[in-house]
This record gives C-alpha cells, sequence and structure tokens, in this order.
C-alpha cells in the first residue's frame, strides 16, 4: 500500500508532496515552490529503517481489517 502524504519544506515551507513507496524506493521529492531547489529523500540506512516500520504498520492495518470482517 501506498500512502500519499505532504509535508512543509523545510526552507520555504511550500508543500512537499511524499508518495510513501517511491520514499522507499530511494526517490528524491522536490518542493512545489519553482524559486525553492529544496529535495528530500532518505538516506539508505534509514531507507531501511523506515521500510521495516511500514512493513510493520501494514500489518497491523492488516490484521485490524481482518477482525473487523469477523465482527461485521
Amino acid at each position: 500500500m501506498s500512502v500519499k502524504t505532504e509535508i512543509n519544506c523545510p526552507d520555504c515551507q511550500s508543500p512537499i508532496v511524499i508518495e510513501s513507496n517511491l520514499l522507499l524506493a530511494g526517490q528524491s521529492f522536490k518542493c512545489s515552490n519553482p524559486q525553492c531547489h529544496t529535495s528530500i529523500s532518505l538516506s539508505f540506512s534509514e531507507t531501511q529503517k523506515v521500510a521495516q516500520a511500514f512493513n510493520k504498520f501494514e500489518e497491523i492495518r492488516q490484521d485490524a481489517v481482518e477482525q473487523a470482517q469477523h465482527v461485521s
């Protein structure tokens, strides 16, 4: 599952749209302000940590969905 979200640019506060799967694949994301040249990405070691956390979150989410289906 990919999650799309926005964060504020650390330099100009304009939105930076981030997609989780692409971030974990090593892609960088540019600030939406054409005058700002800031981009963000994760280092390789951080990508691994975030991927593990994201996978754990996905497992918990999937368990919750399955439990909710059994209650219905």
